[in-house]
């Protein structure tokens, strides 16, 4: 049975903040991690046996784990260390917005392996003493068999998770608090959303609601996949149903921290009587090209317009700026103010800052 040790600080922390209703200064930071796509340099450790009935697909997913097994020889390494050298005696939280793995597993075992192998190696070179905190990622799930690897998530992650936050976790889609601010953890790919309505409500009245998800709440730059968005439909099916989760995120003034895209991307936007700020952000660091911080797109007027629906959330863009770029992110939480400070690979020094509320 392992026992987790919480630092003398986060137990302070939650025993003078948790509950508090007069906390209105308290501060504290967070060290997040981007997709990742763990994975093994010798595809056979994780990916035996594994095989796709389409040749395409299975060519791409080989070099994937190419790809995954070069940068975890040598950069991501460096990246986490960096993650590393973020951490202080306000971090409260190390967490990870999802692909934490790369999947494409053939059975239950093995996946659970490859998970756990993720989390002991990130939370172990990062912060061995903080609670890390990682959401679902579409590879988290991926194998021969997803609906086994969907199985295998949930029984090695959320008593994982339990023991990481020390609260129970049932579900793939929980809440946690820190002081008078709510995390509310979503699993993307549940198409019942009264879960998260419940819990959306439930954080309510927070000083802060940050919404932890792995694919964006807005659709993004990709002309493939730019429907992979929180209730996103290629054929926009589910529009009313994306519009009413996106009015209740815009009336908590929600900050959302997500992945998936495989880049570095800040978007502020006013509607529906309130507003959202959405952080995208990627450690998926493949080519050494991907350390510089280049802005290649900036203002709404360069929120992608290949289809219409980009159109229906130009207008509320009060902010949008996209790079290429991916590394580590230090989300500060200073009573009121919250800005997240990036780096750029292993950038010793800070490569920007984004200012959130």
């Amino acid at each position: 049975m392992k026992i987790h040790v919480f630092p003398f600080f986060f137990i302070l922390a939650a025993l003078t903040c948790a509950g508090c209703g007069s906390c209105g200064d308290y501060s504290y930071n967070v060290v997040i991690l981007g997709d990742t796509h763990y994975d093994a340099a010798d595809p056979e450790v994780y990916h035996a046996g594994y095989i796709s009935p389409n040749p395409a697909r299975e060519a791409s997913r080989a070099a994937e784990f190419a790809r995954n097994g070069r940068m975890w020889q040598d950069r991501c390494l460096r990246l986490l260390d960096r993650a590393a050298g973020l951490v202080d005696k306000d971090t409260r939280y190390v967490l990870q917005v999802g692909d934490i793995i790369q999947g494409d597993t053939a059975d239950s075992l093995t996946h659970v392996r490859f998970l756990d192998d993720a989390v002991t190696l990130i939370k172990g070179r990062v912060a061995p003493g903080l609670p890390f905190v990682t959401v679902n990622g579409n590879h988290d799930r991926r194998g021969m068999d997803d609906a086994l690897c969907r199985r295998a998530y949930k029984a090695y992650m959320m008593p994982r998770m339990s023991q990481e936050l020390g609260q129970e976790i049932t579900h793939t889609s929980y809440m946690f608090r820190e002081g008078p601010d709510a995390f509310v953890v979503v699993n993307y790919g549940n198409p019942d959303l009264e879960p998260v309505k419940a819990l959306l409500e439930e954080a309510r009245g927070s000083r802060h609601v940050f919404v932890l998800i792995h694919t964006p709440v807005f659709p993004f730059d990709d002309p493939g996949i730019f429907f992979w968005y929180y209730v996103g439909k290629r054929d926009d099916s589910r529009a009313e149903e994306r519009r009413e989760m996106r009015a209740l995120l815009a009336s908590l003034d929600a900050i959302v921290l997500c992945g998936h895209t495989h880049a570095t991307e800040f978007l502020d936007w006013e509607g529906d009587g309130g507003r959202i700020t959405q952080m995208t952000m990627s450690s998926v660091w493949e080519a050494d090209s991907l350390s510089t911080y280049k802005v290649r797109y900036s203002g709404a007027e360069e929120y992608p317009h290949y289809d219409p629906i980009f159109d229906e959330y130009r207008p509320g863009i009060r902010s949008y700026t996209w790079s290429e770029a991916v590394g580590s992110y230090k989300l500060v939480v200073s009573g009121p103010k919250v800005w997240i400070d990036f780096y750029a690979g292993d950038s010793e020094s800070r490569t920007e800052r984004f200012e959130i509320r």
